[in-house]
């Protein structure tokens, strides 16, 4: 009788797993959008939420339907208040712990954005390493976007912009953190990665499909909206970023395609002239990935430092008409500054830009000498 006894008293003070949720159980919030409304002055969040037990369903074998993106939308005086609402008929539990990303419109960078990066520094179950992202698009066309063939939506840029930007490095994609510890010196201009959607360049079963794509960037001075500038004009920051591991080149001869040049391995120095100069030197190599006309190899070299270098000029303009350090300069000097006060300097006159690109390989083709030489 005693054992018995004991036993029970052992077995009554074992914890065990009575409370645990399985994985159905409760919805996962993976990323987070925030809009607001000048008019009506309220905000609206967006929650996108996906199937994660279809997810784990997928691994070692492929999917047989594309796992369902679920989008929830409220509004509210506030951000919390806008949550609120939208626990209100969410049927389960919403664990916010998964969130990867989060995308501000338009218009909370205009109106508030302090509020909304508050909302998230102090929200104990978001974490500050997920994605951060702006967008002129509607967020929930945003979150509603696919990935290819039947994969979980958490395979495309949204949740995982790295893996495509280590093969075509434009515009660096930013963490929360990295945000907040780039804008807190004042006067300095920090960014944000524009989402935007591409519907014309693939299909599936006759079916145009739209696709996220980073779009330009929003560029930010003491946490104010300076302006919005698309890819095109933005060229010349892949070359002053040390994170670029390759970028393609075009270089042209009278208005035609010449070669085709992979830069990699980007060596960066921005050194003050004066009182408001700059000069910037660039160092890389280039890989040949496509020769359509007959050229030297020094000439085609030239060519592309010549392209580089205006490709750095433009963009230094574009961010003059903003008013935004858009090369992002300051940085640059700053970096080896580890204590003490920064000293941003802006407006800013760019009055020297050095390229120097080295050709290491002409591709696949190893024995290209006499065909660069004619």
């Amino acid at each position: 009788m005693k054992r018995c006894i004991i036993l029970f008293v052992i077995v009554s003070m074992l914890s065990g797993c009575w409370n645990i949720k399985e994985i159905q159980d409760i919805h996962y919030v993976t990323a987070i959008g925030i809009d607001f409304n000048e008019k009506k002055n309220t905000f609206s969040v967006f929650t996108q939420i996906l199937d994660f037990s279809n997810i784990a369903k997928q691994e070692g074998s492929a999917p047989e339907i594309s796992p369902p993106i679920w989008v929830g939308k409220s509004e509210g005086k506030t951000v919390q208040d806008a949550i609120d609402t939208l626990t209100e008929d969410a049927q389960q539990r919403l664990f916010w712990g998964h969130i990867s990303a989060i995308v501000l419109s338009e218009n909370v960078l205009k109106y508030r954005l302090k509020q909304s990066l508050d909302f998230v520094s102090r929200y104990r179950e978001i974490r500050y390493n997920i994605w951060l992202f702006s967008t002129r698009e509607n967020v929930e066309d945003i979150f509603l976007a696919k990935s290819f063939f039947k994969l979980s939506a958490l395979t495309n840029i949204l949740h995982e912009p790295n893996e495509l930007y280590r093969q075509r490095s434009y515009i660096r994609p930013l963490r929360f953190f990295e945000y907040v510890a780039e804008a807190s010196t004042p006067n300095e201009t920090a960014y944000i990665p524009s989402l935007g959607l591409s519907k014309g360049h693939w299909q599936s079963d006759e079916e145009k499909k739209s696709m996220l794509k980073i779009a330009g960037a929003h560029f930010l001075v003491n946490h104010q909206l300076k302006g919005w500038l698309p890819l095109e004009d933005l060229l010349g920051m892949r070359w002053l970023e040390k994170d670029t591991e390759k970028s393609q080149v075009t270089v042209m001869e009278n208005k035609e395609p010449l070669a085709s040049i992979m830069v990699e391995g980007l060596r960066i120095s921005v050194k003050k002239k004066g009182k408001k100069g700059v000069a910037i030197r660039v160092r890389g190599r280039g890989i040949m990935t496509e020769k359509l006309a007959r050229a030297s190899l020094p000439t085609i070299e030239k060519k592309t430092e010549k392209v580089i270098a205006s490709e750095i000029m433009d963009t230094y303009r574009q961010g003059q008409k903003i008013h935004a350090d858009v090369l992002e300069v300051n940085r640059l000097l700053d970096r080896w500054k580890l204590v003490g006060k920064k000293t941003v300097l802006f407006p800013y006159q760019l009055d020297d830009v050095n390229v120097d690109i080295h050709i290491i390989s002409t591709g696949k083709q190893k024995n290209e000498k006499i065909n660069l030489s004619q």
